[in-house]
């Protein structure tokens, strides 16, 4: 219920933006907003810096976090992020290169093209609360995750958080950021998020996708077969103990069901939708890796699912976001329906 609390604060900030462009005094209230929990931040970092405690790791992503922070209220700051991320996603996307074998100019094909707008009120916003919530995410892993790494108990998923937070509340959250009924109206706003009708090409597409992550995940299990003393196989007993739920094939395809439309619409949704255009392909890939908390101990975890929404994010930036949710959900409800059922 935390979660959704959370992600109802963020869509209400993201609507406010959105009426800042309206409301020219609505921008100074949410520099206010993000000031007050710079400020908030800045000085629990200074505290735990007065105990001796700045070598922790979850005080130096706060110390992280507040810097970034302070960065992003500024307009000078925003341009500076702005070509930072512009040449990133050049580079992962590929451009770049294809720019340098036309042999175009290097310097104006890295920071030429950059989506994050740094005089926008919501993008302001939104990637405020992108840096607030990566910072908090990074505190809660454990570093020593890499030598330990640990797979947590197992626990039944509840098909009601998946509706709440994985799939409405990430919904919610992402048409609110680019600010339905206010900026846009609904057919602007799914046209905005990649929301297209599904074609025959875009179901190979993601049926493709399918079988590329089946491949990446059984690749990943080589690697992590030896950590922690056999990681690989203590992950698929998690899987299997989170969402087992007997030899009934009925309850199983259900929750197989609920979770493919609610982890692959409301994530892609979120992520492929609404932060990659502005953000870009690495940057939301790594939200995408650090909100699958259930990992904490074990961030191999984490980077193996940041690496394959990499891969998921190309494949956005060249056709659209339903085709990765086609991806994205088909591999759920077969892993998913594997676990559930375990034949």
């Amino acid at each position: 219920m935390s979660d959704l609390v959370v992600i109802l604060g963020c869509c209400v900030l993201g609507l406010l933006a959105h009426a800042s462009r309206h409301k020219h005094w609505l921008s100074w209230v949410l520099r206010v907003i993000i000031a007050i929990f710079l400020t908030g931040e800045a000085l629990s970092a200074l505290a735990w810096v007065l105990v001796g405690q700045e070598s922790a790791w979850p005080v130096q992503c706060l110390m992280g976090m507040s810097v970034i922070s302070l960065i992003v209220l500024f307009y000078s700051g925003r341009r500076l992020i702005s070509s930072f991320l512009g040449a990133i996603e050049q580079l992962v996307s590929g451009q770049l290169i294809v720019a340098l074998l036309k042999k175009e100019n290097w310097s104006k094909a890295a920071f030429g093209k950059n989506s994050l707008v740094p005089n926008s009120i919501p993008h302001m916003v939104g990637l405020w609360i992108y840096v607030t919530s990566i910072g908090f995410l990074l505190s809660s892993i454990s570093p020593q995750g890499f030598k330990l790494p640990s797979i947590p108990i197992p626990l039944p998923v509840s098909i009601g958080q998946l509706f709440t937070y994985n799939g409405i509340g990430l919904v919610l959250l992402a048409v609110c950021g680019i600010g339905i009924f206010i900026t846009r109206k609904w057919k602007e706003a799914l046209s905005r998020l990649g929301l297209v009708k599904p074609k025959w090409s875009y179901v190979g597409i993601g049926c493709l996708l399918m079988l590329v992550t089946f491949f990446w995940d059984y690749l990943w299990s080589l690697l992590t077969h030896n950590l922690g003393g056999n990681l690989a196989s203590k992950l698929s007993g998690y899987n299997e103990g989170s969402f087992q739920v007997g030899s009934a094939i009925g309850p199983s395809a259900w929750l197989a069901l609920a979770t493919a439309l609610c982890a692959g619409i409301g994530e892609e949704t979120l992520i492929r939708g609404a932060l990659q255009p502005v953000l870009g392909i690495l940057p939301s890939a790594l939200l995408h890796g650090l909100l699958h908390g259930q990992f904490d101990r074990a961030p191999i975890f984490m980077i193996q699912i940041t690496c394959w929404s990499v891969l998921m994010g190309i494949c956005r930036r060249y056709t659209n976001t339903t085709t990765t949710i086609i991806g994205h959900a088909g591999f759920n409800f077969i892993s998913t329906f594997l676990f559930a059922f375990n034949p």
